[in-house]
């Protein structure tokens, strides 16, 4: 998790945004809320992500995002528990701006009948938030595995 400070330069939002969206507007809480002086708000990879997709939404596609909250929410719940690796290669599809899905890129094809879909590739903002997120230490996942051992 990381501090709306490093969140912003992420983003690109201003701490005024990233209140205004989180806090005033209830579009993308932090994952734990700021609680007195010392403790800042944390942001998870799945809910810079989703800030980062939002911000895309806004200013490449100047959709208002006050009439989407809940999508916005329902797309916190989809990444919620997905595995950071297994999103390479994944294109978002938001179906009439009213449900997103996620599908590898090869797998994404419009079908009849289908409402208009919008399609967000995800690997730009991984590719990001990867050295953001990524262990400083690799040994610190090793003891994770039990076949290996540090000496």
């Amino acid at each position: 998790m990381i501090p709306a400070g490093r969140v912003q330069s992420l983003t690109g939002l201003t701490p005024n945004q990233l209140r205004e969206w989180s806090h005033r507007r209830d579009l993308i809480r932090a994952d734990l809320e700021a609680c007195g002086p010392g403790r800042p708000a944390l942001y998870s990879w799945q809910t810079v992500l989703l800030l980062r997709i939002t911000v895309v939404l806004r200013e490449r596609f100047r959709i208002e995002l006050q009439a989407h909250k809940d999508l916005l929410h329902a797309l916190r719940d989809l990444f919620s528990g997905v595995p950071f690796p297994s999103l390479r290669g994944c294109v978002l599809a938001l179906r009439a701006m009213e449900h997103g899905e996620l599908f590898s890129e090869g797998m994404v094809r419009v079908g009849d009948g289908d409402p208009d879909t919008l399609f967000l590739r995800l690997d730009p903002h991984l590719d990001v938030l990867e050295a953001e997120f990524a262990p400083q230490e690799q040994s610190v996942q090793l003891p994770l595995f039990r076949a290996v051992r540090i000496r």
